[in-house]
């Protein structure tokens, strides 16, 4: 696996990955510090901190594993040197060693829990010290521009998790299809129907490539049970 890396040395300020633009390449921070970012979605647009890598940490997994657009940007606080592997590489190691593809695929479940912790209702309304339960339940859905994660008139299948990507709620009002809202990273699919226990209203959209954490309905309910306050976060967002 070690092979499939090559050496990067950036000093700090260099922008490794920036949101927004595709990656195909996985990080390991041999030595240095990195700071993952996004703007705020409030009027200010001011870059909210989602972590800070040091030695040993490992990123760009969410790209390289989905092939979205990166969904932060990964900036150098200070020099740096970084082992990096392009996807190709990889996937000649995963050929060989299929246990690889397994890790990364759960690593990349746990960084999207651990990032959108400051965004999501359903992560917030979990202690800490008990997200990596909440992990093992969620699996890694990708949806293609125009596929539809919720179909008005259906029952819930589960809730969506929003981890990268755009999603349009469509309704048909007269004849015509309004857009109802956008919904972006921490963001949920499906928990009105779940929470009040009704059929889908409206149409859930991918605008553009979009992956998402999805707890089917069964997993859901047991997780609300365990997790109370979850329910109390989704029924606010529901109303």
């Amino acid at each position: 696996l070690l092979a499939a890396f090559e050496t990067l040395t950036v000093p700090a300020g260099h922008a490794v990955i920036r949101k927004g633009e595709e990656e195909a390449t996985a990080y390991i921070v041999a030595r240095g510090e990195l700071e993952v970012s996004r703007r705020s979605s409030d009027e200010s647009g001011k870059p909210v901190v989602l972590a800070r890598l040091g030695s040993g940490a490992f990123f760009g997994e969410m790209a390289l594993l989905s092939q979205l657009p990166g969904a932060a940007s990964v900036i150098a606080t200070r020099p740096s040197i970084l082992l990096v592997a392009k996807r190709e590489a990889l996937e000649a190691v995963v050929e060989r060693h299929p246990d690889v593809a397994v890790e990364l695929a759960a690593h990349c479940r746990r960084q999207s829990v651990a990032n959108l912790g400051w965004a999501s209702p359903v992560v917030v309304a979990i202690p800490a010290r008990e997200r990596a339960v909440l992990v093992e339940r969620f699996e890694t859905r990708m949806f293609e521009a125009g596929d539809k994660l919720v179909e008005a008139g259906e029952s819930a299948r589960g809730l969506h998790l929003v981890v990268s990507g755009e999603i349009a709620v469509v309704a048909s009002e007269g004849g015509e299809r309004v857009v109802l809202a956008t919904l972006t990273a921490g963001e949920t699919v499906g928990e009105v129907e779940l929470v009040l226990c009704r059929n889908a209203a409206a149409d859930a959209v991918a605008v553009r490539p979009t992956a998402t954490l999805f707890l089917e309905r069964e997993e859901f309910f047991a997780l609300v049970q365990d997790h109370p306050a979850i329910l109390h976060g989704l029924y606010g967002i529901a109303v």
